[in-house]
This record gives C-alpha cells, sequence and structure tokens, in this order.
C-alpha cells in the first residue's frame, strides 16, 4: 500500500511535515522522507515537461512513486472528445516517470453525467496498456442504471474506479465499489469540502469513525487487489500528513513520522 497526500508544496506544513527553514524548492524532498507517493496536481493544468519530470524524479528516492491527473483540457474543456494528440503528450511525460509512476487519475467533473458514457466508453479504450489507470465520476448517477457498464468497459481493460470521500457520492456507495474492485489495483482519495479549510496546519475534523470505515473496506478488498494507492486532501481534515498517519494505523501497518528540526528563538 502506498498512502500519500494530494500536492507536496504547502508552506503551512512547516514544522508539521517539513524542518524549520525549508525553501520551497526542498518540499518534495523533505516529502519524501516521509511519505512513498504522491498525487500531483499541478498536471491537472498541463502535461509537464521532460525536465521537469526528470527534477522531480531526481528529488526523491527510487522508490518514490508519482499519480498524475489528466490535464484538464482533456477531461474538462473538451470531455474526451478530439484529444487523441493531447493524450499521446500526456502518456510520453507520464511514461518518463518509468518505475516511480503509481498511476494516472482521470477525474471527470461534477456535470459530467451518464449522458456522456459513450463519450467515455471510447475514450478509455484508447487507453494505453502498462499505466494503472483509474477513472473518477462525480455525479451520483452513474452508480444507478449506468454502473454495470461502466464497470464492465473498466473491468475489461483493467481501470480502476476511483473511491472517493468528498461531498459527491456518498460514502457507503463508494465504500462498495472499492469491496468489489474493477482492477488489480485501487486508487482512494479522501477529498473533504472545498473552502472547509484556510490554514492546512492542524487537524481540524475528527474524521476517525470514517476511516475505521475505510479500513474495513480495504480489508475486504485486499485479496483482489495487487497495488493499493491513497491520497488525502488538506480540506478532508485539516492537515492531509496527519490523515495518512492515522489511516496507516487503523489499518496495523508501521509507519515512521522522521524528527523535525524546529526553529530557535533568538533569545
Amino acid at each position: 500500500m502506498a498512502l500519500g497526500t494530494q500536492g507536496w508544496a504547502y508552506a503551512d506544513w512547516v514544522g508539521t511535515m517539513y524542518d524549520a527553514g525549508t525553501r520551497p524548492d526542498r518540499f518534495l524532498r523533505a516529502y519524501a522522507r516521509e511519505f512513498g507517493t504522491v498525487e500531483v496536481d499541478s498536471t491537472w493544468y498541463g502535461t509537464p515537461p521532460l525536465e521537469r519530470v526528470r527534477a522531480w524524479r531526481a528529488a526523491v528516492p527510487r522508490a518514490f512513486t508519482f499519480a498524475l491527473k489528466l490535464p484538464r483540457e482533456i477531461t474538462h474543456e473538451r470531455r474526451l472528445i478530439g484529444c487523441a494528440e493531447l493524450l499521446d503528450e500526456f502518456v510520453a511525460s507520464a511514461l518518463a516517470f518509468e518505475s516511480q509512476l503509481e498511476g494516472a487519475l482521470v477525474q471527470l467533473p461534477p456535470d459530467f453525467t451518464p449522458d456522456a458514457i459513450d463519450a467515455l466508453l471510447a475514450f478509455v479504450v484508447r487507453l494505453r496498456e502498462g499505466i494503472r489507470w483509474t477513472v473518477e465520476v462525480r455525479d451520483p448517477a452513474w452508480f444507478g442504471e449506468p454502473l454495470p457498464r461502466l464497470r464492465d468497459a473498466l473491468g475489461a481493460r483493467g481501470i480502476a474506479l476511483a473511491v472517493t470521500d468528498g461531498t459527491f457520492v456518498p460514502l457507503d456507495t463508494m465504500l462498495a465499489q472499492l469491496e468489489s474492485p474493477t482492477a488489480e489495483h485501487a486508487y482512494l482519495r479522501w477529498l473533504g469540502v472545498r473552502d472547509a479549510v484556510t490554514k492546512y496546519d492542524k487537524v481540524i475534523f475528527d474524521r476517525s469513525d470514517r476511516l475505521r470505515r475505510w479500513a474495513r473496506a480495504v480489508k475486504i478488498a485486499a485479496p483482489r487487489l495487487r497495488r493499493v494507492s491513497g491520497y488525502v486532501n488538506n480540506h478532508y481534515a485539516g492537515h492531509s500528513p496527519a490523515v495518512v498517519r492515522a489511516f496507516y494505523a487503523e489499518l496495523g501497518i508501521p509507519h515512521e513520522v522522521p524528527p523535525r528540526i524546529e526553529q530557535t528563538s533568538l533569545f
């Protein structure tokens, strides 16, 4: 299992995640001292050039992995239509991560409804094999009548259906999908409520009960999975590194927090 956060460049984490005085250009290196994977938010804004991929890879241990969001031009602007060239560009960049590529997330917008299922099914058959792909749908209607058709299409290609704790789909519905995966990998996301948190230095929402439910579902699904990755947004509880640590504890998986260097007083 590989657990991490959505993004690593948070100055509010200094003292709780990074040593005092850590420069922003060293955040990724410091983050990788504790966690083994990260979901990269910036790829949603555009495919990273190869020199940026090389810089990210050079900053972390070889076992560290990156999960990449498909660019919004593909998912939100073109809505999976007429984007073959953009997809090829993204795949080329993703493959440059080599063994450090955790997977790729096709994050669809909330208004991408089952009316667009034909576009989605035509898109997933074009996804390159050899990458752990995941599709996230947010309209609750997907989990009604269209669900068998969606699951069959994803399962035929070994594509995971993202399991998300947010405001879009009830948690019970999501955990049922986790317990019956469509692929040999699972992709978990803890999102919370956007703008519910403005400073990310401490936990302000107690998610203990929900994390216990997540842990039970992961244990049920585990015999059918070869890989599980999960990513926490700061809005979920206020401080995503703390949620990752708590979830490792719920699963009974040892997790070591590196000692932090604190700012000393001059007086």
